[in-house]
């Protein structure tokens, strides 16, 4: 198994069980296609989420180290298009935390995250409540 699929595989479990956590969600079930890789589910619907997973990234030129995720699709990474799915969970494996990210919030198809911001204990739920806000249209 490749160290790419390695990483995929343990970010989307982390995920996963996290989503599983989250108030509200009546589940969460893993389901590795193109572009949905697990999906989740409340009272209102169902919801198709692409995970996104790295380790932290030592920067060569002496920059603070560094989760940097890709967010690109197919050959030429580009942009998901609208409708692809719903939320992008971006999972810090180093910190087992994931931040979850409504797909029209997505401004660039890489984005690099300091390591101190998956250590608020509230990330998950807050960026959960805030990318169902934008996928549901309350925001």
């Amino acid at each position: 198994m490749s160290g790419e699929t390695r990483t995929g595989l343990i970010g989307e479990h982390i995920a996963c069980a996290a989503t599983l956590c989250l108030p509200g969600v009546n589940g969460a079930s893993l389901c590795q296609q193109d572009m949905v890789d697990m999906i989740a589910w409340d009272d209102l619907g169902y919801l198709r989420i692409q995970v996104k997973s790295c380790r932290i990234r030592h920067e060569s030129d002496k920059r603070s180290p560094t989760y940097h995720f890709n967010y690109g699709m197919g050959l030429k990474k580009k942009k998901a298009a609208r409708g692809s799915y719903d939320i992008i969970a971006s999972v810090a494996i180093d910190h087992r935390r994931v931040m979850y990210t409504a797909l029209d919030d997505v401004k660039a198809i890489s984005k690099r995250i300091n390591p101190r911001h998956f250590d608020d204990p509230d990330i998950e739920i807050d960026s959960w409540r805030n990318a169902l806000a934008v996928v549901r249209g309350d925001i």
